[in-house]
């Protein structure tokens, strides 16, 4: 199961398992969402909110452009947290 953006709470990992899937795949997660995938089995994977969410968004974009052939899309180049490097000095 994919969830994309935040799907980080426990009910939404349930949800996963209940519905047989084996990998529950999302962009955040707190420290209950580990537990309970270790407690329930289910492989865990977490990217991040905004990373997730991409894929979604593009291709929402392709079949709006599909539709109206006039319509220009540009993709707006952002700085993420994700993608800069930190240090702790």
């Amino acid at each position: 199961m994919l969830v994309c953006g935040g799907g980080g709470f426990t009910t939404d990992v349930r949800e996963a398992v209940e519905r047989n899937s084996e990998v529950y795949i999302t962009g955040e997660k707190v420290l209950y969402t580990i537990e309970y995938a270790k407690f329930v089995g289910i492989n865990l994977i977490v990217g991040s909110h905004t990373f997730t969410e991409v894929f979604g968004i593009e291709s929402l974009a392709k079949k709006i452009k599909d539709k109206y052939k006039d319509i220009e899309i540009i993709r707006l180049k952002e700085e993420h947290l994700e993608t800069e490097k930190t240090s702790l000095n």
